[in-house]
């Protein structure tokens, strides 16, 4: 239901005549529900992050998750899969995957899932390699970690079938090098192929377009829109790059201070925003047409009307 008038509650201006949107929503792959993440700070205090957030991803439905930096996009992503430390997390609400409870799974059934049915391509690619092992190495190493029992031949044409997607020219050749090698693109192709490589129903990608030109930025892109159009895979889009989102995203979820304060379709965000952050975030951003303004808005700009907005939400939610 349409909250426009309440700034007191996250919005939630989703256009259902948008194509697809509606039956990828009727059965969720993902649904987060009043999901907490707080950290321990100390030995008695927690500080909580995420802030009891709500929403669902289709089945071949791409939804993006904006906001600044340090607003809670990794950290909620993250906990898809519990990849924080659980001796100093504690988590709240629930994360059904597949109708599944995330957090009542065993370490085994998370592993499995880890690479298997979530692909994850993390922010720096480097990061997520390791630098004394060829590519190949590494993509066969993660096909036998959730394909148990597959052959040599058949781990090899699924590795090479993993990078031609993620638009590998030569993936052959790839298999051979070793991560420093690869140009800042061409890793990034790597780390989708590797987060692609056991066919997974859902990607999470955190930033994967940071600190690349923009015309690598282009072809990374073409390539997740070739996963959703014609693999039908459902994908997380974390950015704070709107002209990102603007391109590939079906949905938008904008995160401030750990919670969602609205959510609606690509379309409806970017040409009706209803939330005081979303406006500012739209108005920081420079036009692609039109006359150069003289000085671009900022966030602080509007900050008294986004915190005013932010307090009802958050004493409602109390």
């Amino acid at each position: 239901m349409s909250q426009v008038n309440d700034l007191s509650a996250p919005l939630d201006t989703q256009d259902d005549t948008q194509d697809g949107t509606q039956d990828a929503q009727a059965q969720p792959l993902l649904s987060v529900d009043g999901l907490t993440v707080s950290f321990k700070a100390g030995r008695k205090d927690w500080i909580t992050v995420v802030k009891g957030i709500d929403y669902t991803v289709g089945r071949g439905e791409v939804l993006g998750i904006v906001g600044e930096s340090g607003c809670g996009k990794s950290v909620s992503s993250f906990s898809i899969l519990r990849l924080h430390n659980e001796r100093t997390t504690k988590y709240g609400g629930s994360i059904r995957f597949a109708g599944r409870n995330v957090f009542d799974m065993s370490n085994r059934e998370l592993l499995d899932l880890r690479g298997g049915d979530i692909g994850f391509i993390f922010q720096n690619p480097m990061s997520s390699l390791n630098p004394l092992m060829t590519v190949g190495s590494q993509l066969r190493e993660t096909v036998r970690a959730h394909r148990r029992g597959l052959g040599k031949d058949e781990i090899e044409q699924r590795c090479l079938s993993a990078l031609r997607k993620a638009g590998a020219d030569t993936p052959e050749e790839w298999m051979g090098k070793y991560p420093y090698q690869f140009s800042g693109g061409q890793l990034q192709r790597v780390v989708i192929g590797m987060a692609l490589i056991n066919e997974p129903k859902l990607l999470i990608a955190d930033e994967p377009t940071t600190a690349l030109d923009v015309t690598i930025q282009m072809q990374l892109l073409k390539v997740l829109r070739h996963l959703r159009d014609e693999l039908g895979m459902s994908i997380i889009l974390i950015s704070h790059d709107m002209g990102v989102v603007a391109q590939t995203c079906d949905r938008v979820a904008v995160m401030y201070r750990g919670r969602i304060v609205e959510t609606a379709s690509a379309a409806r965000l970017f040409s009706d925003p209803q939330h005081p952050y979303t406006k500012a975030l739209l108005s920081a951003t420079p036009p692609l047409d039109g006359p150069e303004p003289k000085r671009l808005k900022t966030v602080a700009d509007s900050m008294a009307e986004i915190e005013a907005a932010y307090r009802e939400q958050e004493h409602k939610e109390a």
